[in-house]
């Protein structure tokens, strides 16, 4: 029994230090005077809220059918929730408090992503991209974001010049019209500063899905700024992987 009792207890606590961090988030607003409200209120101004806030509401509920309240101070536990629901809960209060950066979880440093440079040779770029798999290569300018190559760079020269001469020294500035980001007909790469969260990244993803162009990769910034020091990036899978 001790170890149900142990379940019960931890789930609210869990309970009542989300509570409280809602309550000194959202402040005295009337509109926020029940556990609901302030998870829906929180969820306004947090992604990180919003993508859980079904089940916050759900654990809500939960809380109110294993506890009978006695007045302000008094409660009683009368039944006990299962040690994976309270795991679960616990894991979201730890998420929601202390939202992770997408910059910090999901993403790849500039200093371990491969870039190019205007006067990089396109061979050997092409050549290193199909050895090790990579569909993007940022391209760089004193570390700001001018462009990026992909197939999809290819194609279109080839559409509009019929060959590549790939024997004379093309380089990267030879086809900066097909790298530069408003270039690329089907791809979409977006911008994000260094203190937006996963969540915030995981709602990108799903606004962008059903459109023409689809969303891959997120380039991050200090102030998500395109004329800023490149950070990182985030490609789709990064965040699909952590969707699932």
């Amino acid at each position: 029994m001790s170890e149900a009792r142990s379940n019960a207890d931890r789930f609210i606590s869990a309970y009542n230090q989300l509570d409280e961090y809602m309550r000194q988030n959202l402040g005295n607003d009337s509109r926020n005077t029940t556990y609901y409200h302030r998870v829906h209120g929180m969820a306004e101004r947090s992604a990180t809220f919003r993508k859980h806030k079904e089940l916050l509401h759900s654990f809500g509920e939960l809380r109110n059918a294993i506890v009978h309240d006695f007045g302000r101070n008094g409660m009683e536990i009368i039944a006990e929730p299962h040690l994976e629901q309270v795991k679960i809960y616990e894991g979201i209060l730890l998420e929601v408090m202390n939202p992770p950066k997408a910059i910090d979880k999901l993403a790849v440093k500039t200093q371990d992503i491969y870039t190019l440079e205007p006067g990089y040779d396109v061979l050997k770029a092409m050549q290193i991209m199909a050895r090790e798999n990579y569909s993007y290569a940022p391209v760089l300018y004193n570390d700001q974001l001018v462009g990026v190559f992909t197939e999809e760079s290819i194609f279109d020269y080839l559409k509009d010049h019929g060959s590549m001469d790939l024997t004379k020294g093309l380089i990267m500035k030879d086809i900066e019209e097909y790298t530069k980001l408003e270039a690329h007909r089907s791809e979409v790469f977006q911008f994000a500063s260094r203190h937006e969260t996963v969540a915030d990244l995981e709602e990108r993803l799903k606004k962008t899905r059903d459109r023409n162009k689809r969303m891959e990769v997120v380039f991050i910034t200090e102030k998500g700024k395109p004329f800023e020091k490149l950070l990182g990036m985030v490609t789709i899978w990064d965040l699909a992987i952590e969707m699932v």
